[in-house]
């Protein structure tokens, strides 16, 4: 049974940079779930983050052996291969934090995009690579930094988001999955307008997966999210 104030503190140690004391933590979390996929991808990259090359190597290909398409694990060990500085490691763009994807309740949130690109660019992307909002009058588009069109934000999403980014609100926004025909997202709520200081960006701890308007049944049952908007309408 892993220690649940000891993954909160090795998640802390992670955001603070305090990478010995990250390594530790995660350590002790092993000895106790040594399949840990999450613990030995936070392992590597506090080894990637002090310059410990081979352990590092070891933490990623370790996940790898219980979770083979590991995309964290999997473009670490990419990067790993591709240095040519023997013990030097320079932080950049291609490190994958584990953390990049950690939820916040309110804050973030996993999408599947509509209408999304030809599978000839979407396979040019990376998971982890930030993208960007591009907000249209009644849709939000997803784009890479040439403003290249990725795909659109659900109509449900785009349209509470654009009331938001309108007052305020500013996101990230970073790959996290690429398939067939499809691509998801994971966006996270950096700043809250002064308006919405406590109106949280979503709702829930459910994906979002796309529709688009005229697609669903006339009679639906409504979310919580929509619920809430409703009240405060009234308010």
């Amino acid at each position: 049974m892993i220690d649940a104030s000891k993954l909160d503190d090795a998640i802390q140690a992670a955001l603070q940079q305090d990478w010995k004391k990250a390594t530790l933590l995660n350590l002790e979390i092993l000895k106790a779930d040594k399949k840990n996929v999450d613990a030995y991808n936070r392992l590597g990259y506090a080894y990637l983050k002090s310059g410990q090359i081979k352990k590092a190597k070891e933490a990623f290909q370790k996940v790898l052996t219980i979770d083979t398409y590991n995309q964290i694990a999997n473009k670490n060990l990419q990067k790993l291969s591709a240095m040519k500085k023997n013990g030097l490691l320079t932080a950049n763009s291609t490190d994958i934090s584990p953390l990049l994807f950690l939820e916040e309740p309110g804050k973030t949130k996993i999408v599947d995009c509509i209408n999304a690109a030809p599978m000839n660019i979407l396979t040019s992307l990376t998971c982890g690579q930030e993208v960007y909002l591009k907000t249209k009058k009644h849709t939000i588009e997803i784009r890479d930094q040439h403003e290249k069109y990725l795909g659109a934000l659900p109509d449900d999403v785009a349209f509470k988001m654009i009331k938001f980014i309108t007052a305020g609100n500013t996101y990230s926004v970073f790959v996290k999955g690429v398939s067939k025909n499809c691509i998801s997202v994971f966006i996270r709520e950096l700043k809250r307008g002064k308006k919405l200081q406590n109106q949280p960006s979503f709702i829930g701890t459910t994906n979002y997966m796309p529709y688009q308007r005229d697609t669903q049944p006339k009679e639906t049952t409504k979310t919580t999210e929509d619920e809430q908007e409703e009240e405060q309408q009234e308010a």
